[in-house]
């Protein structure tokens, strides 16, 4: 694991409160995989815990990593004040990530990637990945935003893209469910396919429900509040059903972020 200084490449704003982060990362690029994260610290003495942020993308040839995060407290609000050549002390690579080798199954034949909010950017790291190794299975990514999209022409490349907006001005006007129900209800229900989310908790659970009809393996990467990042607070726990059927509580840092779905047990 490295934890050291690394250098900001380019820094942009994408939407309001929202920032794309282009980080000279060699290490961290070259080792990081879809659904890791980095933790990234403030340069205050003030501000001791980092800050958890999944990794957008990694170019191991040019040794960048992206990152997008949104200002939500102050700790954000700082990074965004950061010009390029700040040096910003990070750890990482950090978490499980997809397992990829799942769409290798020759009986999976569609394979889904469904992002909600800061959920969507860890997705384009995987569907370049998925697409890359394998090109031959069609890849499907629905995407929900609360109104216009802040990143989209970026998935183009891989498959289909289809967004979701809360007031309809990107795509189907609703939620990613409503999108999903409209673009596979032809989709043959005996057919196995593969899903891999991330996003909010409601989305999720949402998601958990709905696909009991279909032969759909799926992998949810859970977003939660995180204190160190590696498993020594106990500050993240997610309730995970066992193979032997007892429940258990698991630090998402630590075992995570990405679970099976049907052993995720949402309250």
């Amino acid at each position: 694991m490295f934890c050291d200084y690394v250098t900001i490449h380019s820094q942009e704003e994408m939407a309001p409160g929202i920032f794309r982060m282009v980080l000279d990362a060699p290490e961290v690029a070259r080792e990081a995989k879809p659904g890791q994260f980095v933790n990234l610290y403030v340069n205050d003495p003030t501000k001791l815990l980092p800050r958890p942020i999944s990794i957008c993308e990694a170019d191991a040839e040019k040794g960048l990593l992206t990152l997008i995060y949104a200002v939500v407290g102050k700790g954000t609000e700082a990074f965004a004040q950061y010009a390029p050549g700040t040096k910003l002390r990070l750890m990482g690579v950090l978490g499980n990530g997809f397992p990829l080798e799942r769409a290798a199954q020759p009986e999976v034949k569609e394979i889904i990637l469904v992002g909600g909010g800061l959920g969507i950017p860890p997705m384009l790291f995987l569907a370049r990945k998925l697409h890359e190794m394998y090109p031959e299975k069609g890849i499907r990514m629905f995407n929900g935003f609360r109104s216009t999209p802040w990143i989209e022409e970026e998935f183009h490349p891989y498959g289909e893209v289809f967004n979701a907006s809360d007031d309809g001005k990107s795509g189907f006007q609703g939620n990613v469910i409503d999108a999903m129900e409209y673009k596979l209800i032809f989709t043959d229900k005996d057919t196995k396919a593969l899903l891999y989310t991330c996003g909010p908790i409601p989305m999720m659970k949402a998601i958990q429900k709905w696909q009991t009809g279909y032969n759909m393996e799926t992998w949810f990467s859970l977003e939660e509040r995180m204190g160190c990042g590696f498993g020594a607070c106990a500050g993240c726990p997610a309730k995970l059903r066992m193979p032997d059927g007892s429940i258990k509580k698991e630090g998402v840092c630590k075992m995570g972020p990405v679970f099976p779905g049907e052993d995720v047990i949402f309250e």
